[in-house]
């Protein structure tokens, strides 16, 4: 029984010693954060990734003010209701625009509450700015105006609708948000307004539109407009720019706009209103997107971006919400992706870090996350984890050019991560820096950056070139010599290998060769080359099947040897997928084009028709391995160089498919281009029907096996 008891006492003991440890030192035992955090490397996979950021706790949800009522102070709750709008000023102090509540909410830097500010009848506010003098700028959007506060909360200003000769009558004036740069200019975002950002000076008046969002047209619309007349295109809908849903400026006056935009959807603006990112792209993939819907409504569909807010962090790191995912995302200073989340939402069962509809975010002094949900109306706070502080560190001195103090930096978050790509474009940048090409090369290639490999592979390339000046020299002026020496007996060398190739080549093997020959006379003469085909029996099945391997292997070799600097896909990655589908577009052309011959009159056979498509390929025989060959010694400098041959390439073969049909059918320049729009149709139609045939073989297969399954129970 001591024995027992003696144990039953040492487990108490341990259960005390556990829980107090919980109670005392709470961060110890956190517990991984309810949802998973990807990134996406360098060639676009994305990929799972240490949690950047752990949910800390929620604020907002514990507002109690004080009434006075017959000379007493009453403490009552008075919870958030639809709030719209968070902003944290240079003291990490929060302010809420407190929309149904027709109030803004103050907290100080730990979420506790301080006031709320109900100054001059405030009617559902929806924005909310504090500028570092702690001037409070207010969108009171139901009373259609701009309202100014003083630190303390009295009124300083207000704006009402802009006057000005630029601003049409039926122009609709209801601010929703507004930023205010050093100058004191306003720039407001009006709901439902088509024109973009209203920029106002320090004294309210309308100084002009700003970041105006382009016109998205479809192909309909294209084709509409091509065809309808005026009066069938009055009663379409006009089509307009999309609004802008919010906007946030940095500590360098960059202004940002978020838009529901197929293109652009965040857009970094100058004080000139020109658009820094236009090459960027943000938002998820749809599989991302709609990963919390177990059925898309109407308006996801409709929305062609579920972005609501971002905000910009002391780093310049851009953080970005998703209202239809639920979904956080952060890019680096450049625009590139860091990582994401998508938190599993289950409704009517809350969890810590889990936004269920978020509208609004920021960031404080720590780069710790604020994100204000407008349904359960509290505020969910997030800081950063070791990983996400040390990858931001990394990011801001990358960014700010300190490439070798960004390096342990880097080699820590790689340590915490191996599979985080962005990591070895920094490590690669710090020893480009260095002077380390080699190393940079490889790293470069791991990150998959084309462009670090092009540049550090050019760095490189000039080393060779100054190391071996001389030997590349001579070796050109002895190539030239012996040109000049092998002109000069010409003669000579052609009667000596026109006797040795009688002897050496036998009668039987004679023909072959010259039908491979011949692709070579089809290069410079194709209309008379593909005529002696047919009429003169200058090809045959053999020869225009070796022609085929001959193509494929090219095809192949060009694939796997091709420099990562014009085709940055890892090696792993690059297969022979390509040639099923080079090699089912080709028998599908043959058979199409022969077909639609034999209809429209032509003069081909099948066998003219196979053997003259494999001939016009063979551009790609002769310049294939050359090309190939040459991408590995160039860079992007010089890629309009590589583009152009690879281009010719394909070119050169399409014109010598135009001269095959042309001369092999007999047919006029309009036939032929006729014989090949028909043959190009002809092949669509063609593939859907396989892809029916096989859709519909696939479900009489499953028919019959669930009958069999009926039956055999």
């Amino acid at each position: 029984m001591d024995k027992r008891g003696k144990k039953q006492r040492l487990l108490l003991l341990g259960i005390a010693l556990t829980l107090m440890a919980a109670v005392l030192f709470p961060d110890t035992a956190a517990a991984e954060p309810p949802y998973v955090t990807f990134s996406k490397d360098g060639y676009n996979r994305t990929i799972p990734s240490q949690a950047a950021y752990y949910p800390a706790k929620v604020v907002g949800n514990d507002i109690y003010v004080t009434r006075t009522e017959k000379g007493e102070a009453l403490r009552e709750y008075s919870p958030l209701k639809r709030p719209q709008d968070l902003f944290i000023d240079e003291k990490d102090e929060i302010y809420i625009a407190d929309t149904d509540n027709n109030r803004i909410v103050h907290l100080n830097s730990k979420g506790k509450f301080i006031r709320d500010i109900r100054a001059e009848g405030l009617k559902t506010p929806q924005g909310v700015f504090v500028t570092k003098d702690g001037t409070i700028y207010i969108a009171d959007t139901g009373n259609k105006r701009i309202v100014t506060l003083d630190r303390e909360g009295k009124l300083l200003q207000q704006f009402e609708r802009p006057q000005s000769r630029f601003i049409d009558e039926t122009f609709h004036y209801e601010p929703t948000n507004l930023v205010v740069d050093s100058r004191g200019f306003m720039y407001v975002i009006s709901n439902g307004s088509y024109q973009g950002v209203i920029q106002l000076d320090p004294e309210g008046n309308f100084y002009g539109f700003y970041g105006t969002n382009l016109t998205e047209v479809s192909l309909m619309d294209l084709v509409r407009k091509a065809f309808y007349t005026e009066e069938q295109l009055s009663r379409q809908v006009r089509t307009l720019p999309t609004t802008i849903r919010n906007i946030h400026i940095d500590d360098q006056g960059f202004i940002y706009t978020v838009s529901a935009t197929e293109k652009e959807q965040v857009k970094k603006l100058n004080i000139r209103g020109e658009n820094q990112w236009t090459d960027k792209k943000f938002g998820l993939d749809s599989r991302f997107r709609n990963r919390n819907r177990s059925q898309p409504t109407s308006t996801d569909k409709e929305q062609k971006s579920g972005l609501t807010d971002i905000t910009v962090d002391r780093n310049g790191n851009l953080v970005a919400i998703d209202k239809i995912s639920n979904s956080v995302t952060q890019y680096g200073p450049n625009g590139e992706m860091l990582f994401f989340w998508v938190g599993p939402v289950t409704f009517g069962t809350p969890q810590l870090g889990i936004s269920q509809s978020p509208v609004s975010v920021a960031t404080n002094s720590k780069n710790a996350l604020f994100i204000l949900d407008d349904s359960q109306n509290l505020i969910h706070v997030l800081e950063p984890t070791e990983f996400g502080m040390m990858l931001q560190k990394a990011t801001a001195l990358s960014q700010e050019g300190r490439y070798e103090e960004s390096e342990q930096h880097w080699k820590e978050v790689l340590r915490l991560n191996a599979l985080y790509s962005p990591a070895y474009r920094g490590l690669a940048q710090a020893a480009y820096h260095q002077e380390d090409y080699k190393q940079a090369l490889d790293l470069f290639k791991l990150a998959g950056d084309g462009d670090g490999y092009s540049d550090t592979f050019w760095q490189l390339r000039l080393q060779w070139f100054q190391q071996n000046f001389a030997y590349v020299a001579n070796a050109f002026f002895l190539i030239v010599l012996l040109t000049l020496i092998a002109g000069s007996r010409k003669k000579k060398f052609t009667l000596f290998w026109r006797n040795k190739d009688k002897k050496s080549v036998s009668w039987f093997r004679k023909p072959l060769l010259q039908q491979l020959k011949h692709a070579f006379t089809i290069l410079r003469h194709p209309i008379d080359g593909f005529t002696d085909l047919r009429y003169s029996f200058k090809g045959s099945y053999l020869s225009a099947s070796i022609i085929l391997v001959l193509v494929a292997a090219v095809l192949l070799v060009k694939e796997y040897f091709t420099s990562f600097v014009f085709m940055p896909i890892p090696s792993n990655e690059r297969s022979i997928a390509f040639l099923i589908i080079f090699a089912v577009t080709w028998l599908t052309w043959v058979v199409c084009n022969y077909l639609i011959g034999s209809i429209r009159q032509g003069e081909a056979r099948f066998k003219d028709v196979f053997i003259g498509s494999a001939y016009a390929l063979f551009p790609i025989v002769l310049l294939g391995l050359p090309l190939a060959a040459l991408s590995n010694v160039m860079t992007h400098s010089e890629q309009s160089i590589y583009s152009f041959f690879e281009m010719g390439m394909f070119v050169w073969c399409a014109l010598l498919f135009y001269w095959k049909i042309q001369s092999l059918q007999n047919y006029g320049v309009g036939e032929t281009i006729a014989n090949v729009s028909l043959t190009a149709f002809a092949m669509l139609i063609t593939w859907v029907l396989i892809s029916i045939m096989t859709g519909l073989s696939s479900e009489l297969q499953n028919f019959f096996y669930t009958i069999y399954q009926e039956v055999s129970m």
